[in-house]
């Protein structure tokens, strides 16, 4: 069976269900609320069941950015040696993440220097997948772009494109440049123009996780289900 990992943020975490030590948004109390009954309702473990996929790790952290020097940085050494389980490597990564990066409004490219800075969100984000490239050579990579949320029972709020001054779309542009420069897939969820339901913006409720999961299902069997297999193993 083709395993998994999950690289994310809060949006993937699930109490139970992450390295230990990792910061976890859904707790019983956040699943809850939410409405999540199990793990079974978090998008991620819908995505894995409807590909008859294997769970390898859920490495997602709450508050992580893809941007940063240091753990919990995405590009940090740690977050990319945790996508395996002890000597088990992922047939496949799937990533979600970089609402954070958004909402603390990272600058999306140093123009003043040719150096690589991680404290930028194209560059960490390209250095991410160089590194995951380098220790899981033969791992399928799939980024997907961002989804924005929506408040439930409350149609008037609308989603801050740009509360740092930076908008959203950059941020998925720049997802969308680096994953074809590096050669990866991309899930492109964002060209799907769907929100999902959310209590605060941007974690979902269950309704809002089964909008997430049927957009990445319909990007992963659209790229890869007839034409991609990984270490003799048809994705």
């Amino acid at each position: 069976m083709i395993k998994a990992s999950i690289f994310g943020d809060s949006i993937s975490t699930y109490e139970g269900y992450n390295p230990i030590g990792y910061n976890v948004f859904y707790n019983e109390q956040m699943q809850r609320s939410n409405g999540l009954n199990s793990v079974s309702d978090t998008w991620w473990y819908q995505v894995l069941k409807n590909m008859n996929y294997e769970l390898c790790v859920n490495n997602s952290f709450s508050g992580c950015r893809i941007s940063g020097y240091n753990f919990p940085s995405a590009s940090s050494y740690q977050r990319i040696n945790d996508l395996k389980k002890e000597t088990t490597i992922p047939d496949i990564i799937l990533i979600y993440m970089g609402v954070n990066d958004f909402g603390y409004g990272i600058k999306i490219k140093n123009d003043f220097d040719n150096n690589i800075d991680l404290s930028c969100f194209e560059d960490s984000y390209d250095y991410m997948l160089k590194m995951i490239k380098k220790y899981y050579p033969n791992t399928k990579i799939v980024c997907a772009t961002l989804l924005k949320g929506k408040v439930k029972d409350y149609e008037e709020w609308d989603f801050p494109d740009s509360p740092k001054g930076i908008s959203f779309e950059e941020y998925n542009n720049t997802i969308r440049k680096i994953v074809t420069k590096e050669n990866c897939m991309l899930a492109d969820l964002a060209a799907y123009d769907i929100r999902y339901e959310t209590l605060d913006g941007v974690h979902p409720t269950i309704n809002g996780h089964k909008t997430i999961a049927d957009v990445w299902i319909k990007e992963l069997k659209k790229q890869l289900i007839n034409n991609s297999q990984v270490n003799g193993k048809h994705l």
